[in-house]
């Protein structure tokens, strides 16, 4: 709350203030008008619009006069001393009201763009000044914070959500629209470029899906005992402790970190933007796109699809092109196992899917491939502490 103070003076006529200056307020705040080196006389406040026609405040009669106005508004104190003819006033006050901030308005939303930039649209504001903030997304760049019109650049398959605050010294209104740029049209069978590190994979397409066509390499490789854990790095074993063989074969996730800590079905975990960790589900529709049936690929816990060879078809050199290599696993126990060149020879990759015949907390389902058996084992049977490959599948557009 603001105080005006009026000091009244018996020695002039015309009361001086403290400022003549107009005061400027905003609509709706209180203050307080007071007066001073008071002696004698009978008090009334009055107020006018335009400064001549006057009226009077019904029973403001005391020193001070406490208001809360919505305009532009002139006061006075009038003085009236019967010794003293005729009444007198202090002098008038002007107080002037800033105008409250124009209403935000942020523009229509603005989905699935094309590239990587465009105008934005908000509301141009006559009162006040407004300024642009990125409230979510990452990677975005407002060229002029401060233009309603600004370019606005973001990341292919990312979603914004921008805030237009328009401000001024009585407030400030806000309003949000959300900025999404589609994910880039890939065109399936030329390689993945996977921007994190610049690592290169192929692809092929199945069925109606795109599919990389080797395991992902990506992430701090960890040896020994160490463990991965929710630290926002990913972290990887290589087979034997040796990066060349992550190099040549994909490197091993146990599934939380994979997952990034989820456990949503088809999430991104830590495949590339666009692409996902396939769910069982999914991996299933691969399979029967390649000669399985519905009931060998709904069996689990054992391998399937033997008479049509589609683990066969799967395999490195094999003609669906998806190429699994025998890239081993290293246990929960921190053993590898099974690799290229061993007396069993393994590939795995994991699936979103938690397990259905296993605690779901700590088990999940894999795939399998081994040389010396043409089908595709589907198992829940291993926890989540085992460190399998990871393939990654496109987002549907």
């Amino acid at each position: 709350m603001k105080t005006f103070w009026i000091n009244i003076m018996l020695i002039s006529l015309l009361i001086t203030a403290l400022s003549a200056n107009a005061q400027t307020y905003c609509p709706g705040e209180e203050f307080t008008l007071h007066a001073e080196d008071y002696i004698t006389g009978e008090l009334q406040w009055q107020y006018s619009y335009d400064g001549e026609i006057w009226e009077d405040y019904t029973g403001a009669n005391g020193l001070s006069i406490f208001l809360i106005l919505e305009e532009d508004i002139y006061l006075r104190l009038q003085i009236t001393d019967d010794e003293c003819l005729p009444a007198y006033y202090t002098e008038e006050q002007h107080i002037v009201f800033n105008p409250a901030p124009d209403e935000s308005n942020a523009g229509e939303d603005q989905l699935e763009i094309e590239g990587t930039s465009t105008t934005l649209n908000a509301n141009d504001p006559i009162e006040g000044t407004g300024i642009w903030t990125i409230s979510s997304g990452e990677g975005g760049a407002i060229t002029d914070i401060n233009s309603y019109n600004s370019e606005f650049t973001g990341t292919e398959g990312t979603t914004y959500i921008l805030r237009w605050l328009i401000y001024n010294d009585c407030g400030y209104t806000e309003d949000f629209v959300t900025i999404s740029f589609a994910n880039p049209v890939f065109p399936c069978g030329e390689a993945l470029v996977d921007t994190r590190d610049g690592q290169s994979y192929p692809t092929v397409e199945i069925d109606g899906k795109c599919w990389m066509a080797a395991n992902l390499n990506i992430g701090t490789q960890l040896t020994g005992t160490d463990t991965p854990s929710d630290n926002e790095t990913i972290e990887k074993y290589c087979y034997d402790d040796d990066p060349a063989n992550c190099t040549t074969y994909g490197a091993l996730y146990q599934w939380n970190e994979a997952m990034e800590y989820s456990t949503e079905e088809s999430s991104q975990g830590i495949c590339p933007i666009g692409w996902h960790i396939p769910s069982d589900e999914e991996v299933k529709e691969l399979e029967m796109s390649l000669g399985m049936t519905q009931i060998d690929a709904d069996i689990e816990n054992n391998w399937r699809g033997v008479a049509e060879e589609v683990g066969l078809q799967m395999r490195e050199g094999g003609s669906s092109g998806f190429n699994v290599q025998m890239s081993g696993v290293r246990t929960s126990g921190g053993s590898f196992l099974y690799f290229e060149g061993t007396a069993v020879e393994f590939g795995y990759i994991w699936t979103t899917t938690e397990a259905t015949n296993y605690p779901s907390e700590t088990y999940a389902y894999r795939r399998c491939w081994r040389t010396s058996n043409n089908g595709v084992g589907r198992y829940d049977t291993f926890n989540k502490q085992y460190s399998y490959s990871i393939r990654c599948v496109k987002d549907d557009n």
